[in-house]
């Protein structure tokens, strides 16, 4: 793993002594450190304005000083405004971006983590997007690079933002490869596109992003992955959490979701009046879908299932058999585990309800991934062209 290659790009240092070159703080040297290696910096002395904030979301790291101010001495003095505006500069990244922040104070960083842990920014039972550590602790005589020693070891027990950087460096290459692709064919071919949308009918934003996306993916090299880095430990994880991680891998909540219809949108509706765990899952074709504003839906039916009955110590007639990985399915049905709060789903194939988007639309609350819902409607296909055979009597193959 290459640290600095992980980490490449314009990143942000906010700390109230990165302009004075007199006061001798250890944010100077990290500075140094990191600058020697061409990485380029955005410095401030405070919290930047909130509009400069925003315009953060592309920024490889932020590095954070939790003491922005001067303390007199033998004076009183209030710093808790000083720490609420470091924390509430915190929470306005979390809604502009994904990125690791890095604290670097002179403060002992258990100090630090107590207070992110009671604004609910630190769980010191688990992996952390920040990354607190003493400014004395990141400089040594011994190691020129102890500031990113640090990091690579905090990384190595931080999948979610090492798996992010690999990630971003490969999509930005992927990115790049895509648009000077097309510009080098014609630099107009987003027109020639929307001519093209257009005139088949269909939503034009929708497909040229699709469009991208796809072709994005496409030019993407397979990503080598630190599997020490990944790996993790049966009792490291309990049940639900595990659940929780499989429903987001196939499920998308519906807030995330534009407002527009798609294969795979899953509905909740009511029997009598109640909402009563039922629901919809449209398997009708994407391209069937795009080119109408009120399109009709296939809708197969579903219930959420008794997980008592799986794999029951007492033979059922309503017994579900999960074995060696996956459910034992009947002709006529199929089981979606892990949406909609780590639930599992049984639909029937049997019963399909035609619904007009309009009318269903409100109800939806999220969508299911490929390839899930593609095994869906390729076990639907193969239901419909299914050929009955004659059952064999018993007496051939039981003994008497």
């Amino acid at each position: 793993m290459d640290i600095k290659e992980l980490f490449k790009g314009v990143a942000v240092v906010i700390d109230d002594k990165i302009n004075d070159k007199e006061s001798g703080d250890l944010i100077l040297n990290i500075i140094e450190k990191l600058e020697k290696e061409n990485i380029p910096l955005l410095k401030y002395n405070d919290i930047p304005d909130e509009n400069i904030i925003s315009d953060f979301n592309n920024v490889s790291f932020i590095l954070l000083d939790w003491e922005l101010f001067e303390k007199p001495e033998g004076m009183y003095f209030d710093e808790k405004p000083f720490i609420d505006n470091v924390i509430n500069f915190i929470k306005i990244l979390q809604q502009v971006t994904f990125v690791p922040i890095f604290i670097f104070s002179h403060l002992e960083s258990d100090t630090i983590i107590t207070k992110l842990s009671e604004e609910d920014l630190y769980n010191d039972r688990s992996s952390n997007y920040i990354f607190v550590k003493k400014k004395s602790d990141l400089i040594s005589d011994e190691d020129e690079n102890k500031v990113f020693t640090e990091i690579e070891n905090w990384l190595k027990q931080t999948p979610s933002i090492y798996v992010l950087k690999e990630w971003e460096n490969q999509l930005n290459q992927a990115k790049n490869k895509l648009f000077w692709d097309f510009y080098n064919i014609n630099h107009k071919w987003p027109s020639v596109l929307q001519k093209t949308f257009t005139d088949d009918g269909s939503d034009v934003n929708y497909e040229l992003g699709n469009f991208i996306f796809k072709n994005i993916m496409a030019r993407t090299e397979p990503i080598k992955f630190d599997e020490k880095i990944l790996s993790i430990s049966d009792d490291e994880l309990s049940k639900d959490e595990l659940r929780k991680v499989l429903e987001a891998e196939r499920f998308i909540r519906n807030e995330s979701l534009p407002d527009i219809p798609h294969t795979g949108d899953i509905f909740r509706y009511s029997v009598n009046g109640e909402k009563n765990d039922r629901y919809y899952l449209n398997i009708r074709p994407e391209c069937d879908i795009a080119r109408k504003r009120n399109p009709e839906l296939y809708c197969l039916k579903g219930k959420i299932i008794n997980e008592d009955d799986i794999n029951p110590e007492e033979q059922k007639d309503n017994e579900i058999r999960f074995v060696n990985g996956a459910f034992i399915e009947k002709v006529n049905k199929i089981y979606l585990p892990f949406v909609i709060f780590g639930k599992i789903i049984e639909f029937t194939l049997n019963d399909i309800k035609i619904q007009k988007w309009n009318s269903i639309k409100a109800d939806r609350i999220g969508r299911i991934l490929p390839p899930y819902i593609t095994a869906i409607q390729q076990k639907y296909s193969f239901y419909l062209q299914r050929q009955g055979l004659p059952a064999i009597p018993e007496k051939a193959i039981v003994n008497n």
